[in-house]
């Protein structure tokens, strides 16, 4: 009679081993998707906030291309850098200045 609360016991223990072994082996097997998905994510902010950057260099390239390339930005090329003026224009050439010089 003695022995059957002691193997009651080593059964209780065997279980709630194998029990804590299975929920030890999910939460290992579970951290490692759920790190790689934090990973992921760092990296997609990363790279969105990337990308918004160079959207924002995109966008003030792209402005200052349509300012030199429009009616009014030829014309101020034409004038600073080729010397081309209309009738009624005064231009100043400067020795060893190159381009526009604008008044403060």
């Amino acid at each position: 009679m003695a022995e059957a609360p002691r193997s009651n016991h080593l059964g209780f223990l065997v279980k709630a081993l194998l029990v804590l072994a299975t929920v030890a082996l999910g939460v290992g097997l579970a951290s490692f998707p759920v790190s790689t998905w934090f990973e992921q994510r760092s990296e997609l902010r990363d790279s969105q906030a990337q990308r918004q950057a160079l959207v924002e260099q995109i966008d003030s390239i792209e402005a200052q291309i349509a300012q030199r390339v429009g009616p009014d930005g030829v014309a101020k090329a034409a004038k600073c850098v080729g010397l081309y003026v209309e009738p009624g224009s005064e231009v100043y050439s400067v020795p060893g200045v190159q381009g526009c010089v604008t008044v403060p």
